[in-house]
């Protein structure tokens, strides 16, 4: 099912619940709005909003829940190139070698994907979840050692803070990468010219071409093996391989090197978390006393294989050449009633500060005695901008202020377990779709909890941020190398969800230059008391 069937079938699941379940307390209206037509008899305040859009420049990218290899063009936006880096971990510590050599070793990393159909002959049919850009393009990927510590604790903090490491970290890790290239085997395939694909993966007994074993479809690499051999089963005396501890100092990691290919762009998320390396060697069969077992003077050899997996600190790299539009926009801006565009990009990108209510729209609504039935920001796309290019599936508002999910998020408990990034779905931020040409229209978030909250309980008037998100159930934040200061907010965060997404968006603002009904407004529909 396509996100936007699926999309269009949630609303009128929603739409049946909320006719269904409609509560006539008050303090429930408004918490199970859908979009319907449920304004005609409301009166409707359009409060003032200013919306100015900001670079983030370098953000904290270590330890992501998700992370981005390869190289995504933006005609928006600019490229960027994503590389990364991860320590490894054995999957059982202090192995026992007699006369181990080394048969092959691979790396394999499975994708984000979905099992659509088997044959008869047993071959699986996939597609792929979370692969952007041309599915046919390809990049030139390198991997080599990490020597650089990936540390857990930050020395210089004085507390054991835990270590922060930035999107544009890569020198750190390149000036002390290893010297061999160790997915070297010669295939084009392998480094020269890396290609996603949803085809199984099979991996095959030497030159015979039996299949030893299939895999969903994932990165499916050939290992140097003089340097597993040399790094690894030769190093078992030397006590490097004791523990995990001893070993991330010793094998410092794999570094992922990327670089593009032409013009040619695709950006996936493998599942690094997931991946592994596999060593295939022979070694002495031992008797239980730990013996070589020798038959007719012949010492004895048995297959066997090591696994180390890419557990612990991690890095994402971006390489970013932003365009000249972008750089403009989140550089000149309009702090008195807004810019006329809001540029909203994930990654190491930008973001909006958003000022919803001034003081004469809170003085007037109090005095009214207002009931809010309805609150909500509507974003809409600037279609000729965004022309032919990807758009976000969704959009994060937030308190800035605070670095926290607006109250309307989090009693939202509507969910979804076949599709988890439609979640909080009556608090919204989700694409609406033209059906004539299958482009987004709009964002719409309701915020109607947070604005009753501020004319009938005094809560206090916070600065909004406003945010792509990879997956609205994430939101923890991660630092900004440089912090800013918008109005008189101090931002030293950015949410996670918008570090690992691969998109942006560019939005109409709230500057009066904007055609009225593109401009950036909040819309609180209300009841006064009889």
């Amino acid at each position: 099912m396509n996100n936007r069937s699926f999309y269009k079938k949630l609303i009128l699941a929603f739409s049946i619940v909320f006719f269904i379940a409609c509560d006539t307390e008050y303090n429930d209206i408004g918490a199970n709005i859908i979009d319907e037509d449920i304004h005609h008899d409301m009166l409707v305040h359009e409060a003032r909003v200013v919306a100015t859009d900001v670079g983030t420049g370098a953000v904290q990218a270590n330890n992501l829940p998700i992370n981005l290899l390869g190289v995504y063009d933006n005609p928006v936006f600019g490229k960027t190139v994503a590389s990364f880096v991860s320590q490894v971990e054995l999957a059982s510590v202090n192995p026992t070698f007699s006369s181990p050599v080394i048969d092959s070793v691979y790396l394999y990393v499975p994708y984000f994907s979905t099992l659509e159909s088997t044959s008869e002959t047993g071959e699986g049919t996939y597609t792929l979840d979370s692969i952007y850009g041309n599915i046919n393009s390809k990049f030139r990927l390198h991997i080599y050692e990490n020597n650089y510590f990936l540390r857990d604790t930050d020395p210089g903090s004085g507390d054991a803070s835990a270590q922060k490491y930035y999107s544009n970290d890569r020198g750190l890790v390149e000036s002390n990468r290893g010297t061999t290239l160790l997915n070297n085997n010669g295939a084009e395939s392998q480094n020269e010219a890396f290609a996603y694909s949803a085809t199984e993966v099979k991996r095959r007994y030497g030159s015979s071409g039996t299949v030893a074993e299939t895999f969903a479809p994932g990165m499916f690499l050939y290992l140097d093996n003089e340097f597993f051999q040399s790094k690894i089963l030769d190093a078992g005396a030397s006590g490097n391989l004791l523990n995990n501890s001893v070993f991330r100092e010793y094998f410092r990691g794999l570094y992922f090197q990327v670089e593009q290919i032409g013009d040619q762009s695709v950006m996936g998320m493998p599942r690094f978390d997931q991946g592994k390396i596999t060593i295939k060697y022979t070694d002495d069969e031992l008797d239980l006393d730990g013996n070589p077992v020798i038959e007719n003077g012949v010492v004895q050899r048995e297959s066997k294989s090591l696994t180390i997996n890419l557990i612990g600190n991690t890095i994402n790299f971006f390489d970013n050449t932003y365009s000249s539009p972008f750089t403009t926009a989140i550089t000149n801006n309009d702090g008195a009633t807004g810019d006329e565009r809001l540029y909203i990009k994930g990654g190491a990108g930008s973001m909006a500060a958003i000022d919803i209510l001034s003081d004469e729209d809170i003085a007037l609504l109090k005095a009214e005695r207002i009931l809010v039935n309805d609150a909500s920001l509507t974003f809409y796309i600037d279609r000729e901008a965004m022309a032919g290019v990807k758009e976000p599936m969704r959009l994060y508002l937030y308190d800035l202020t605070n670095k926290r999910p607006l109250y309307d998020y989090s009693i939202d408990n509507t969910s979804s377990n076949a599709q988890p990034k439609y979640n909080k779905f009556v608090h919204g931020g989700i694409i609406s779709y033209d059906d004539a040409d299958e482009r987004g229209i709009s964002y719409k978030v309701r915020i109607t909890n947070h604005i009753s909250n501020i004319i009938n309980k005094d809560s206090t008037n916070v600065k909004i941020g406003l945010v792509v998100t990879e997956n609205i159930n994430v939101i923890t934040n991660a630092a900004l190398k440089n912090y800013f200061t918008t109005g008189s907010t101090e931002v030293k965060t950015v949410p996670v969800s918008s570090v690992v997404h691969p998109f942006g968006t560019v939005l109409y603002g709230s500057n009066s230059n904007v055609p009225e009904e593109k401009r950036l407004k909040l819309e609180i529909f209300y009841t006064k008391p009889n």
